[in-house]
């Protein structure tokens, strides 16, 4: 599995924040998409310049967010059985609670069944 992007545009906002102080809005939601996968299923290389979902199929609040360790900050999205039945997911962001993106991951398409619960962490190294 692919290890998650930060995107540029929020790198560029810590910059801001360091700069003159513009607040940067916590991590607050995941989206959950169909489109980070090739013809092949294959999943595509996460682009730093990427600001929304290929496919973004659902949004959710975040289930979980925690500090790993003093350099990361990870979040996770909880599908639950009754979302997404028959999707592809195949790609996941981190969304700021102004809805802006923070980070980006791609991976193999999973396919989502009714009795299955899905979870995807995304874990943003600083």
């Amino acid at each position: 599995m692919a290890e998650a992007i930060t995107v540029t545009a929020y790198r560029e906002r810590l910059a801001l924040m360091m700069i003159d102080g513009t607040p940067v809005q916590e991590m607050a939601f995941m989206a959950f998409g169909d489109g980070g996968h090739d013809a092949d299923l294959k999943p595509m290389t996460p682009l730093p310049s990427t600001e929304q979902l290929n496919n973004e199929l659902l949004r959710k609040p975040l289930a979980w967010i925690a500090n790993e360790d003093p350099l990361s900050a990870t979040g996770r999205g909880v599908l639950e059985a009754n979302e997404l039945v028959g999707a592809r997911i195949s790609e996941a962001a981190l969304f700021d609670s102004d809805g802006l993106m923070i980070g980006y991951k791609t991976f193999s398409p999973k396919f989502k069944e009714s009795d299955e619960r899905y979870e995807v962490n995304i874990k943003l190294r600083f």
